[in-house]
């Protein structure tokens, strides 16, 4: 019988770096931008250490700017969206993790990879800013299947949650 479970997912950048599409994409299958006040749900099932488990995931976008700790403290774990093409929405992201990272699940997710001919930053920075946090990172265009990530994420989250009592 599976374990069924209900996670917030908060997903957090500056503006425009694709928040609504990493949404659409996670719960629709489709990059194309939802306009949704509120939560939107995705039921997933994943098999981990020979256990199945179905996770409600309520995702819900929070422009950077409009940032609200009461509901960041509630979220199992949070997508921190960074745009290349925008060095701000970088900055954004540290100030966000010198903040956050003691207190919740942060993975940051740098779109618009197939961009890269106009970024402004690109993975040795990201990749330097998660490891100075020690958290993971995804690099992510439009065009890429984002259940793959998804999958990973929800992996990590189930082990370290399972091994916190170890």
């Amino acid at each position: 019988m599976a374990q069924k479970l209900i996670w917030k997912v908060t997903v957090t950048g500056k503006k425009n770096a694709g928040k609504s599409s990493i949404v659409s994409e996670a719960v629709y299958g489709t990059a194309t931008p939802i306009n949704s006040k509120g939560f939107v749900r995705k039921k997933v099932s994943i098999d981990f250490m020979s256990n199945e488990y179905e996770i409600d995931l309520l995702f819900l976008e929070m422009p950077y700017e409009t940032l609200n700790e009461k509901f960041l403290s509630k979220s199992t774990f949070v997508l921190l969206v960074v745009d290349i093409t925008d060095m701000v929405s970088l900055q954004n992201a540290r100030e966000f993790l010198k903040m956050y990272n003691d207190t919740m699940e942060i993975f940051i997710i740098a779109t618009k990879a197939d961009m890269r001919y106009t970024s402004q930053f690109w993975e040795p920075e990201v990749s330097k800013l998660a490891g100075e946090y020690g958290i993971l990172y995804f690099i992510y265009s439009n065009r890429d299947d984002f259940s793959s990530i998804l999958k990973e994420i929800l992996g990590y989250s189930l082990a370290k949650i399972f091994n916190q009592g170890k």
